[in-house]
């Protein structure tokens, strides 16, 4: 970089100005916070910091800022308000036409020849002509790149308006949700921003504030009310009581407000002494009465399993054999090395032996396929095995059940209560259904904990299985996670005949830590296991933010396992990089949590391959990567239904407000073949002592017992 920043650093505290922006050097995975090199007119360079996520390589923004000094980068920008600018000069020009879609730089480039320095405002005066006229251009190709023009400049607008407030960088996502009514709710009713994931209420309140709203109005504790209730159900309540949501209610207003205020907003109702949404307190109802009146109703399978000799079932895993014939509903439970893949497997068996058609599913993919390995049958997630698209109708649903006899559900604790719902719906009243689970990991990610509300409800057959095989026992890994299951740290030294699959570095500081996880990563796993450290191992991290979080360990993972990678999708990822999908994208495949690699990237037709850690190949269009990211490094949470050959565990107390008895043993149970937890032994005796991940409103277990206030 130029040493004319520092000389700019030295003489002026504050910076006012045009810049191009020449790369984004790190971006936050919401968008919002970024680290990007940019170029003055003059031609030094800089780096510039805030929340600046929404400017792109060669875009051209005016930044408000001041002139910091970092330790270790020396000086730089952090912004204060970055609004977007057309780009003056011609590979900004071309830059930024070749982000429209169908266009491309060859097209880019003839534009700019065509119409000159001007070629941006002549679109802006005539898009439809000039784009239009651009040879080579289908008719839906012409619309595609005439929508992409139109959607750039109202986002542009869009950024305008929401830059006083630091909220540029979500100009995108407000647009994608409100489209042509973006600008007009945000003047009008600022509080529905709220729906956008990463606004909040209290961004939405300062643009409210500034609107002219009230402080007291009723509208803004309605609105306070609706996001308190939606992000209790975003941390897995299904309701709030009454009483802490007007305690929480008094913390975001800075007032206390009445409660018939509050729980009065629209598509809140109260039963009793809980405030629900709606939609979701009629689907905690509906699911308690088809639970309920589906283990209340006599066996259809008409089939007595008789043990074979040389099949060697516990006398509790038997019972979990029978418990399938004998009820509509029954429940199969137990840590690792207790034998619930036996159980599933003799149940599967004994049902094809009888004629009897076998259903086998999982929340996920990995844990699908998992099941299938274990059973030799097919097995389906729960999304493709009702032919479930979120947003349409499944192809099985009431009227038109799933046609099987049986159906086992794998990995029953993901499952919350939106997805219990579909699931319940899409089966025959005559199928008899198994859910097999642990209990004890963490609970699912959504409202409500089903599985664990069945159990505890008493009104169906629960199989525990707490006996622990003979060759588990011999993994360190299987007694660690049990003895953390019953609130005691794990012992780190291996007993007679067991084998040493488990691992503790103490390591105390922030910069040890990362240091240890990168060297564990980059030099034990290929060295000591021969095993791929891309491919084969996992680093779990119970936080993003942070000297020890998923996004700082990324980067350093990504540099140190994958230096020379090609640099793909707009210098975002490398080609060989390790990456993970956040939402479901069903016309690609691609679910939420789905591990792939990054094998191919063509820029010329914005695509890039991929390949799913189950040997798939998915081509994917730019347009569809913004919810792919970096995963050498992943949440716990996203580490559900599926085992790895090798888990490195974060465990600092930098964490402590989120390490808990269940997060820590979802974590363990992970690792197939080798377990190493880094960080300081007070952090994990502390979460081990803490089982607080399970605590959540929920009325649907008192529902099903009939105990419900």
């Amino acid at each position: 970089m130029d040493s004319g920043a520092g000389k700019l650093f030295e003489s002026e505290a504050s910076f006012n100005g045009a810049v191009e922006v020449v790369h984004v050097i790190w971006s936050a995975d919401d968008g919002g916070f970024a680290v990007v090199e940019v170029r003055e007119d003059s031609g030094d360079e800089f780096i510039a910091t805030g929340t600046i996520g929404h400017l792109k390589p060669g875009e051209r923004a005016k930044l408000v800022g001041r002139w910091t000094e970092h330790h270790k980068y020396g000086p730089q920008v952090e912004v204060f308000s970055a609004l977007p600018m057309d780009p003056s000069d011609r590979a900004g020009q071309v830059a930024y036409l070749s982000s429209l879609r169908h266009i491309g730089p060859i097209r880019a480039e003839a534009l700019c020849s065509l119409h000159g320095p001007e070629v941006l405002e002549k679109i802006a005066a005539d898009p439809e002509g000039i784009i239009g006229s651009l040879p080579g251009l289908g008719a839906k190709q012409r619309e595609a790149a005439l929508d992409s023009w139109y959607e750039t400049r109202a986002v542009r607008d869009l950024h305008v308006e929401l830059a006083p407030h630091g909220l540029a960088h979500l100009a995108g996502k407000i647009h994608t949700r409100f489209g042509d009514r973006a600008m007009r709710t945000i003047r009008e009713d600022p509080y529905s921003l709220t729906e956008i994931d990463g606004v909040g209420f209290a961004r939405a309140d300062t643009i409210a504030i500034a609107a002219g709203f009230p402080p007291e109005s009723d509208r803004r504790a309605q609105a306070a009310a609706w996001y308190l209730i939606g992000e209790a159900e975003r941390r897995g309540h299904t309701h709030l009581p009454v009483n802490e949501l007007t305690n929480q209610a008094a913390k975001l207003l800075g007032y206390r407000p009445e409660t018939e205020v509050l729980t009065s907003a629209q598509g809140l109702i109260t039963e009793g002494d809980r405030v629900y949404r709606q939609s979701t307190l009629d689907r905690e109802c509906w699911l308690a009465t088809e639970l309920r009146e589906r283990a209340e109703a006599e066996p259809v399978l008409e089939h007595e399993p008789g043990q074979e000799t040389g099949t060697e079932l516990t006398a509790e895993q038997w019972q979990a054999v029978l418990g399938a014939f004998r009820s509509r509903l029954s429940v199969v439970t137990g840590g690792p090395g207790v034998g619930k893949t036996v159980c599933t497997r003799e149940i599967v068996r004994e049902a094809k032996a009888a004629g009897v058609r076998v259903g086998l599913c999982a929340p996920t993919g990995r844990a699908a396929r998992r099941l299938s390995d274990a059973t030799g049958a097919e097995a389906m997630t729960i999304h493709r095995i009702l032919e479930w698209r979120p947003g349409s109708e499944p192809t099985y649903k009431p009227g038109h059940p799933l046609p099987v006899g049986l159906l086992v559900v794998d990995e029953a604790s993901m499952i919350n209560l939106h997805m219990a719902d579909v699931l319940l719906n899409g089966i025959g009243q005559d199928t008899h259904v198994v859910f097999v689970g642990d209990a004890d990991q963490l609970p699912p990610v959504g409202a409500g904990k089903p599985f664990a509300d069945l159990i505890e409800s008493g009104t169906v057959p629960v199989t525990r299985l707490t006996h622990i095989f003979r060759q588990a026992a011999r993994s360190m890994i299987t007694t660690a996670a049990h003895e953390i299951n019953q609130g005691r740290p794990p012992h780190l030294s291996p007993g007679p005949d067991q084998v040493q699959d488990f691992h503790f570095l103490e390591r105390v500081t922030p910069e040890r830590v990362r240091s240890a996880v990168v060297e564990m990563v980059g030099e034990r796993v290929g060295a000591g296991l021969g095993l791929d450290p891309i491919r084969d191992a996992q680093v779990l991290a119970p936080i993003y933010r942070g000297e020890t979080g998923i996004d700082v360990l990324n980067r350093e993972l990504q540099q140190r396992l994958n230096p020379d990678g090609r640099k793909a999708v707009a210098d975002r990822f490398r080609i060989g990089d390790r990456l993970i999908q956040t939402r479901n994208a069903y016309e690609f495949g691609l679910m939420n949590g789905t591990i792939c690699f990054l094998v191919e990237d063509d820029p010329d037709e914005e695509m890039v391959v991929l390949e799913t850690d189950d040997g798939q190949s998915v081509e994917l269009p730019y347009s569809e990567t913004s919810d792919l990211k970096l995963a050498y490094a992943i949440s716990v949470h996203k580490s559900q239904g599926c085992e790895i050959p090798v888990v490195i565990f974060v465990c600092h107390r930098s964490h402590a407000g989120m390490l808990s008895r269940p997060l820590i043993y979802t974590a363990i149970t992970r690792a197939r073949q080798m377990c190493v937890m880094v960080g300081d032994r007070p952090a994990l005796e502390t979460g081990v002592r803490k089982d607080e991940a399970g605590r959540r409103y929920s009325s649907l277990a008192a529902r099903l017992a009939g105990t419900l206030d």
